[in-house]
């Protein structure tokens, strides 16, 4: 998990923004006095220092000093209002120094720190801010471009989705990201979803994962064939979202 350092006076600007951050990094709060903080930046290593700059006075520049002097891979991102960013005018064209107006929402607060450090959190479409560990990876494996994006957008509200064309590129993610499950087309050049099915449980780390076929076909003898396999569940193309994401909830 990520690591903040947020520097500031305990001020109810300081417990908002921490409490929210509190769910997706973990955050450690430190006094504004200059030599503590200079200290606790060797201490605690973080990935990135939050300033709250409500209340700090010019003396506090003496921290963005050592900041830059001798710590410049770590970037800063400094809250507060313009005139309490104006004071620090010496660092305003320095790449490490970031600035957020405000008063300011906490989600926006971690959509800044997202921009200059990898978070792992996903900002799903609705607004609203998940871990990602929180939700299951789903993996859609298919030659079809129009399948690969109408199941992405069924899927990504709910679950991380990762795409393949087909059945080598799919074993690449399989390999990279354990994927909780796999949704694969039945029909592909090359390597088909018997083959890629063949390749998944081939492998300790990987035979138990769910796998639910895709399949255009709706004659007996193909769905058979399918259904000899053992797959966690079949589908007709196109699925219907209703239908697969209550398969889905029932196999994750």
């Amino acid at each position: 998990m990520n690591k903040i350092l947020f520097v500031g006076k305990f001020n109810e600007q300081t417990k908002k923004i921490q409490h929210y951050l509190a769910e997706f990094v973990s955050i450690q709060l430190c006094s504004d006095n200059v030599a503590i903080a200079k200290s606790m930046v060797g201490v605690y290593e973080p990935d990135l220092v939050l300033v709250n700059l409500e209340g700090l006075e010019q003396g506090h520049g003496a921290f963005f000093e050592e900041m830059v002097n001798h710590h410049g891979e770590i970037p800063i991102l400094t809250v507060g209002s313009a005139e309490e960013w104006q004071m620090f005018g010496d660092y305003h064209q320095v790449s490490q120094l970031h600035y957020l107006a405000s008063p300011v929402e906490g989600n926006t607060v971690l959509q800044e720190i997202a921009r200059y450090i990898d978070v792992d959190v996903e900002f799903l479409p609705d607004g609203s801010v998940v871990a990602r560990d929180e939700r299951k990876m789903v993996l859609v494996v298919d030659d079809s471009p129009v399948i690969l994006r109408s199941m992405k957008q069924m899927l990504e509200e709910k679950y991380r989705v990762q795409l393949a064309t087909g059945g080598t590129q799919a074993m690449e993610v399989v390999k990279k990201h354990l994927p909780d499950l796999v949704i694969l087309d039945y029909e592909m050049p090359e390597c088909d979803g018997k083959q890629t099915l063949e390749m998944i449980r081939q492998s300790d780390k990987t035979k138990d994962i769910p796998v639910v076929f895709l399949t255009g076909h709706s004659d007996a003898e193909h769905i058979r064939s399918v259904i000899d396999l053992n797959p966690s569940a079949y589908f007709l193309k196109p699925p219907k979202a209703d239908k697969i994401l209550e398969v889905l909830d029932k196999l994750l």
